[in-house]
């Protein structure tokens, strides 16, 4: 019974493995995609409409909780001295 129970423990583990495994390599790519879209972007409103297209393209893959609005506002918030200039 011992062996039974680890087998299908196992298993399902590697199953688990597997799956994660998948979303990270698909977290991976979407990531890519939004360096891509971003990348020539000069100016604040060109970032934001590169971020907004991309993720109105990616939102149901990426399953997130969250609005565009709320993570470019969120992102924003990380940046110490909110100076855009430098971008």
């Amino acid at each position: 019974m011992h062996q039974m129970k680890g087998a299908i423990l196992g298993h399902v583990e590697s199953v688990f493995g597997d799956i994660e495994e998948m979303m990270a390599i698909k977290h991976q790519e979407k990531f890519a995609l939004l360096e891509d879209a971003c990348e020539n972007a000069t100016d604040v409103g060109e970032l934001r409409v590169a971020f907004e297209k991309w993720f109105a393209e990616h939102v149901e893959d990426l399953e997130l909780d969250q609005s565009s609005y709320d993570l470019w506002e969120e992102a924003l918030s990380n940046l110490e001295d909110g100076d855009f200039s430098d971008f």
